[in-house]
């Protein structure tokens, strides 16, 4: 090691960075030094995680015409994941047990419970079903997006009266709720809008219809009670909207686009068409989209009715 090295080492240590970098500077403007050599080609950005469940779309529902990935719900890997699901649901929900229960758990895990958040979701919808139910002996419920009829199992495990149950959805789950010999009336067409229902029930849906606000505008045309949206993803102050999600993990093999629906845009929508705010109800669901113009995203209930008594809905 020579001599001048040890002196350049000594200094280097013992002279603040600071003026280090000052030294640099003025030697470079004398003359003195070459700057430093930069690449020819800067790196390139790293890109967003291609496994990433959630991910922001600002393109919206374009996204569907160019991404093969993208299925949508009505695939057959979401019909067996419920159909070997529905089972260990309904003992999960059996007797006395608690009622923590989620039917979307991870491909693999028990369906169990002992879920808080869970718990919160499901006993707030039994808050709604018991009101909506309130002095009749048969309640009549229409339930939008509603799988193998998880919300009309519960409904008949809570409520003292008889549970009416329909549901709309997608051709291959109202295939798999048939074979399971599932409870109630399930459709794929618009046969769901030949009669008024109780209470209406958008949990985990909405989000999922194109125009989501005329989708709401056809579940209120059916409703003489109740309509409660839930598990929606909402914005605060972002106008809505898009995100995708890869539902892989659930065993779905599929990818969907979704909204996340502003609130105020939501509220404004139920008041034009003749809905009053009942209740909010706050549930324990976030998710990370990252450079959405909200982030993270939290999941509301909101509770509607006509008149603020659960009067039915003029046509």
């Amino acid at each position: 090691m020579s001599l001048r090295w040890k002196l350049k080492w000594v200094v280097k240590a013992v002279t603040p960075p600071i003026l280090l970098l000052l030294v640099k500077v003025i030697s470079i403007k004398l003359g003195l030094r070459r700057p430093d050599e930069q690449p020819e080609h800067p790196p390139p950005a790293p890109e967003p995680d291609a496994d990433a469940e959630w991910e922001f779309v600002p393109e919206g529902w374009a996204r569907t015409a160019t991404d093969a990935s993208v299925k949508g719900w009505d695939v057959e890997a979401v019909a067996a994941a419920y159909r070997e699901k529905w089972p260990r649901f309904l003992r999960a929900i059996d007797g006395a047990r608690p009622l923590g229960v989620y039917h979307e758990v991870a491909a693999g895990d028990e369906v169990e419970g002992e879920d808080a958040a869970a718990h919160n979701l499901v006993l707030s919808f039994a808050y709604v079903a018991a009101l909506a139910a309130h002095g009749k002996e048969r309640l009549t419920f229409l339930d939008w997006g509603g799988g193998l009829g998880h919300y009309g199992a519960i409904a008949r495990a809570i409520l003292p009266v008889e549970v009416d149950y329909h549901c709309r959805e997608v051709a291959q789950t109202v295939a798999a709720a048939r074979e399971t010999g599932a409870a109630g009336r399930f459709v794929s067409d618009d046969s769901w809008a030949d009669r008024t229902y109780d209470l209406v029930l958008a949990s985990g849906s909405l989000q999922y219809a194109e125009d989501w606000c005329a989708q709401l505008t056809d579940l209120s045309r059916v409703c003489s009670g109740y309509l409660y949206v839930t598990r929606l993803p909402y914005a605060r102050s972002a106008p809505s909207f898009h995100i995708l999600q890869r539902a892989y993990r659930y065993g779905y093999e599929t990818e969907y686009v979704g909204w996340v629906v502003n609130r105020e845009e939501l509220l404004d929508c139920a008041a034009k068409l003749g809905f009053v705010l009942e209740r909010e109800l706050v549930l324990d669901a976030w998710l990370s989209a990252p450079g959405a113009p909200e982030d993270p995203i939290g999941h509301r209930g909101f509770l509607f009715s006509v008149g603020g008594a659960g009067g039915e809905v003029a046509a």
